[in-house]
């Protein structure tokens, strides 16, 4: 449980920053949320709508950049409140990463939307599934220091990558027995890594999260730090 601090504006000031930081989450999991729905649905009309938010998380990114420029600034943070500013940092490069990829779904969305429903691929479905609730996962844990809860975005980002490569396999083994289906196999191939990626950014997000709440680096095999 977080301490407050006995000077108020100093602890508003950290409820600003985390408050922002929960915005700029959500926004860049409902993108993903709605860029499945549309690739799952065919919706192009979601797809564009997908697209024309990625402003605002830019908007939402730059925003939570400042304060955090501003408190290592004005108040020097050490110890929580400097991992709560690093977490921040860092985070929010991934979620404007994860908005990004979002998009490039749901381009491909609006291509593939005239596409006979029964060209989506399971194991497609199944990754575009577990990449939302990867992410869902990750800004729940960010959003209660639960660190425990980001360990497990970690381990089970493996089981994605093990898809994603099915994926690839199985399109570039369609793409040499049916050279005419090369456009089909370019764009399911293509969504499949746009989705493996966002899944590797919400597990970026889940060790920032790790870092907040235990003061634990898992990056690149790093030690933990107090």
């Amino acid at each position: 449980m977080q301490t407050p601090h006995l000077d108020h504006a100093y602890e508003d000031e950290l409820n600003v920053l985390r408050d922002a930081l929960e915005r700029t989450g959500a926004r860049a999991e409902q993108m993903v949320r709605e860029a499945v729905a549309a690739l799952l649905s065919r919706d192009a009309s979601l797809a564009r709508r997908v697209i024309a938010n990625e402003r605002d998380l830019d908007r939402l990114e730059n925003e939570l950049d400042r304060l955090c420029v501003t408190l290592l600034a004005r108040r020097s943070p050490v110890g929580e409140d400097l991992r709560l500013v690093m977490c921040a940092l860092k985070s929010d490069v991934d979620m404007e990463r994860i908005g990004d990829l979002a998009s490039h779904v749901a381009e491909r969305a609006i291509e593939i939307a005239s596409w006979p429903e029964s060209d989506t691929l399971t194991e497609v479905v199944m990754l575009a599934n577990g990449a939302v609730e990867q992410v869902a996962r990750a800004m729940t844990a960010l959003a209660t220091r639960d660190g425990i809860a980001a360990r497990r975005v970690i381990q089970d980002d493996q089981d994605l990558d093990r898809l994603h490569k099915d994926i690839l396999r199985r399109m570039i083994a369609l793409g040499k027995d049916q050279p005419d289906q090369l456009d089909r196999t370019f764009a399911w191939s293509s969504i499949s890594r746009n989705l493996e990626r966002i899944a590797d950014h919400a597990c970026n997000i889940a060790e920032m999260v790790v870092f907040y709440a235990e003061g634990q680096v898992l990056r690149h095999g790093a030690d933990g730090l107090d």
